[in-house]
């Protein structure tokens, strides 16, 4: 299986890269599009039927394009930020807020809310016609890049300092593999590393950047548990099989779901 996972992992990095790097903005928002519905399609089979399932798509999809110029991105990021602020409130009081995570209205508001919002925020990265986060000097797509690699080294980080030095359980009520250490490292080693990283390419202060990156870094984390509370209600350990040794799409976006939209808000509300 670590195999099958190693192997899984290199095709997806290398699909995503090239996707982001090389394909041309309308293809490669209707790749991003494609991944942002099939994740949401795996969040509603978690507690739905197929029938409901169908149904949410279609309304994500309208949800997409109805807004596409309805000038209310900012607000959608806030309402996004404050829905994961809940989620993690739900997700620490955990089993107390069972009754409240069952809720199918719940459930309605945060697959739709939070795929919208994910979206819109890698629509806004890519389109660079963005000039509110070129105070970063760098392109779209690498920004992006560079995002999507806050996360994946947060969990990598943190799986691997568990594995080594790992001794007392993070949120051991919903995730019980995580260690706090594991979360102790990457949280003190990733902000730091990229307001650094950062520092060096743009003229903006590291406190500002640090500041940024280590909320950033929090909310990677955030999504990732808030996905894990779900699955745990829905009483499965992935989304789906569709990715060989990793689960599904929502399994692998997770933490993606949470920091993007928070970064673009930040980057917005700060700079």
């Amino acid at each position: 299986m670590d195999v099958q996972r190693l192997i899984s992992a290199f095709i997806m990095v290398i699909a995503i890269l090239s996707a982001i790097i090389f394909l041309p903005s309308s293809f490669l928002l209707g790749f991003v599009a494609f991944i942002t519905g099939v994740s949401n399609w795996e969040f509603f089979r978690l507690r739905f039927s197929l029938l409901v399932s169908i149904f949410a798509s279609i309304a994500l999809a309208l949800l997409m394009i109805l807004t596409s110029s309805s000038g209310s991105f900012y607000y959608l990021l806030l309402l996004s930020v404050f829905l994961w602020l809940s989620l993690g409130i739900f997700t620490i009081s955990f089993p107390h807020s069972k009754e409240i995570m069952q809720s199918s209205l719940l459930t309605w508001f945060s697959g739709l809310t939070i795929h919208l919002s994910f979206w819109y925020s890698i629509s806004f990265i890519i389109s660079q016609s963005v000039t509110e986060l070129q105070v970063y000097n760098i392109e779209g797509r690498y920004l992006l890049v560079l995002i999507i690699s806050l996360s994946a080294l947060m969990d990598t980080l943190a799986y691997f300092g568990g594995r080594k030095f790992g001794k007392r359980k993070f949120l051991k009520n919903i995730s019980p593999n995580k260690t706090l250490e594991g979360f102790l490292i990457a949280i003190g080693i990733v902000p730091v590393m990229f307001a650094v990283l950062f520092s060096f390419i743009t003229d903006l202060p590291i406190l500002g950047l640090f500041i940024i990156f280590f909320i950033t870094s929090l909310f990677s984390v955030l999504g990732d548990a808030v996905a894990s509370l779900f699955k745990r209600i829905a009483g499965v350990k992935d989304s789906s099989n569709l990715i060989p040794g990793h689960g599904g799409v929502f399994d692998r976006i997770d933490s993606h779901l949470a920091a993007i939209p928070l970064f673009i808000l930040f980057s917005l509300t700060i700079f």
